[in-house]
């Protein structure tokens, strides 16, 4: 009878003992440490949700030359810029002269230059899926407040890896994102262009540019 109750007795100890270090093990300050960094990176993903949406709609916008929606997306240097300096769109006009981006730059201007020049001017969703967005997640810190993209092509339809744009995003005062810069140099702050994400991946389509296929090889047949 003793060495039962004696058995009891520990099995009970040895619950309360494994009990009590379970508790430690939650309490502990490692533990508090890996939910930080949990919490942290939720936030990551918070922003990266948000900058990826804004550097794909400023990507549309400047591949269309879509200039007002890309004016207003740009910070007030990036504004500065743009009307004082000679940024080629590639739009010619009739008279053989290149139409640069603050001639667009107010909306009228712009729908009358795209109406006369439409043919001049593409359409982002005519690359389907043939385009590469990069994101260089590892710029950003909580006191830069940056995201890099990497997007291409930046001109044409066809993927070419001499036809690109970086993107460099910063959140201003009023927490809003706004593109600082837009450059085809590559960014001191970015390692390698290959060392971004992939988050939009190239891919090949058996239709190119909104061209379809006559199909002659299967009328043949």
């Amino acid at each position: 009878m003793q060495k039962k109750t004696l058995f009891i007795l520990l099995m009970i100890s040895m619950f309360l003992f494994v009990a009590a270090c379970s508790s430690d093990k939650e309490a502990s300050p490692e533990n508090n440490e890996g939910d930080a960094k949990n919490e942290q990176k939720s936030e990551r993903e918070k922003v990266f949700e948000e900058t990826d949406k804004v550097a794909k709609k400023f990507y549309k916008a400047g591949f269309e030359l879509n200039i007002p929606v890309a004016y207003e997306m740009l910070s007030p240097k990036g504004k500065e810029e743009l009307e004082n300096q000679p940024y080629v769109t590639g739009i010619v006009s009739k008279n053989g002269d290149d139409i640069h981006g603050k001639e667009l730059i107010n909306k009228q201007d712009y729908k009358k230059i795209k109406n006369k020049y439409t043919d001049q001017f593409k359409d982002f969703e005519k690359l389907n899926d043939e385009y590469e967005i990069r994101r260089y997640g590892y710029v950003y810190g909580e006191s830069s407040k940056e995201v890099i993209y990497y997007v291409e092509p930046w001109r044409g339809y066809e993927k070419d890896e001499s036809d690109f744009n970086f993107i460099s995003l910063k959140k201003n005062e009023k927490g809003e994102w706004k593109v600082k810069k837009f450059t085809e140099k590559k960014p001191d702050k970015v390692n390698d262009w290959k060392s971004g994400k992939v988050i939009h991946e190239y891919e090949k389509q058996s239709t190119s540019n909104g061209k379809e296929s006559y199909g002659f090889e299967e009328e043949n047949k």
